[in-house]
């Protein structure tokens, strides 16, 4: 086929799948298909690097299915924490590439590693009548040293002539972790002892339940309550914490040791709202607590300016605060006469943070094509009795989205 042919090959493919399932109006269909095209560069300045390529569609196959599908490419290379101090020892260890690494001196609270990550998800949203949607899910993840599979069901029922709408959403996923070679270390081991067990399994089963109401015919409000319960291994099998003095001179170093279970609540309202001239303003308020002790609140706002009229034109301004306390058993270090805990991590994902989030987003309608999306952000987060005392990072996305519907 001609690239100046006129049938586009989307079309061909719902109309494919519309006599595969005994419909005979795929012309219909055809006109629904979108892609949407992304390239997303996360930077921690000397420290991670993360170049993301993503690619999304989604059609109408029928008068009550639709169904989607995303490709995930992640390359991510740099240095992260890894929970020890600045120590003076000669430290051996493997990297989270796999590939080991070796630190003398100043430089040993972090480890290099590269990797890539490969995700795969795919949908169908099914109608059953005007008011009953059921949206199925699948996904798969795969790093060189962590490998995701998922499952979702989520069921929407329509009431009040539609102005109300119930969610319920059931999730289960599998996942399988350790360094590159398959190995987990024992936990709380010395690192110098060099002891592993095989590779780390944990099961996740997560239940959401919703409802989203319109309050009048320019605003929208939604709240949702999620809960997930999570058992198995949940170390990261990279991160180790010191046993130092008041000075921060390493005696000894050990791997971590987290519960092998773990339940999650949190609690998610939101409300947008269009203004006389279009523009839409929005926010958001999350909470969260988890049975390590961990607990975060989340505000987040934004403002949707439309610079001309036409759909698809538009700045949008966006801010985000996060608050969270520390998990139980995160330290910074152990004491040096200390004995060693049942759980510990200095990982500092599990301590006490303060995290703000400052971004613009702009969308530009292209004649006949589509709509060019840019989004940059700036993130900035400080850090409560951690061994580093925050971090920094920049986020730059590039995305495009074309189909029938631009045309």
């Amino acid at each position: 086929m001609a690239v100046t042919d006129p049938t586009p090959i989307r079309g061909l493919l719902a109309a494919a799948t519309a006599t595969l399932l005994g419909q005979a109006s795929a012309e219909d269909y055809a006109n629904d298909w979108t892609v949407n095209l992304a390239f997303l560069n996360y930077y921690e300045p000397e420290r991670v690097n993360v170049r993301s390529t993503q690619v999304n569609t989604s059609g109408q196959i029928s008068d009550d299915a639709r169904i989607r599908a995303g490709l995930v490419l992640d390359s991510m290379t740099g240095a992260t924490p890894s929970g020890a101090v600045e120590g003076a020892n000669v430290v051996s260890n493997s990297g989270t590439s796999g590939g080991g690494f070796d630190v003398d001196g100043g430089s040993s609270s972090t480890s290099e590693f590269d990797d890539t990550r490969l995700a795969v998800d795919l949908g169908w949203e099914q109608s059953y009548g005007r008011m009953v949607r059921i949206n199925y899910g699948a996904y798969a993840s795969v790093e060189h040293d962590f490998v995701a599979l998922g499952s979702s069901v989520q069921g929407d029922l329509d009431l009040n002539n539609r102005n109300t709408t119930l969610t319920l959403g059931l999730g289960v996923e599998t996942d399988e972790a350790g360094q590159r070679d398959g190995s987990t270390p024992e936990p709380l081991s010395n690192v110098d002892d060099q002891s592993f067990y095989g590779q780390g399994e944990r099961n996740t089963y997560d239940a959401l339940v919703g409802i989203t109401q319109v309050i009048d015919r320019r605003t929208i409000a939604q709240i949702d309550y999620s809960y997930s319960l999570s058992l198995g291994y949940h170390n990261d099998p990279y991160k180790v914490f010191s046993r130092a003095d008041s000075d921060d001179v390493e005696a000894e170093r050990y791997y971590e040791a987290r519960p092998d279970s773990r339940q999650r609540h949190s609690l998610f309202g939101s409300m947008r709202r269009q203004r006389d001239n279009g523009d839409i303003v929005g926010s958001s308020l999350s909470f969260y607590g988890d049975d390590w002790g961990v607990f975060g609140a989340t505000i987040d706002s934004s403002y949707r300016q439309h610079l001309e009229s036409g759909r698809g034109h538009f700045v949008e301004p966006y801010g985000r605060l996060h608050y969270q306390t520390a998990a139980d058993f995160y330290l910074r270090s152990l004491g040096m006469d200390d004995d060693l805990p049942e759980f510990a991590s200095a990982d500092s994902r599990l301590s006490e943070m303060l995290a703000l989030t400052l971004g613009l987003k702009y969308s530009q309608p292209l004649r006949d094509w589509g709509v060019l999306q840019v989004r940059s952000s700036y993130y900035y987060q400080y850090l409560i009795d951690a061994v580093q005392d925050g971090n920094q990072a920049v986020t730059f996305q590039l995305g495009f989205e074309f189909g029938e519907r631009y045309r």
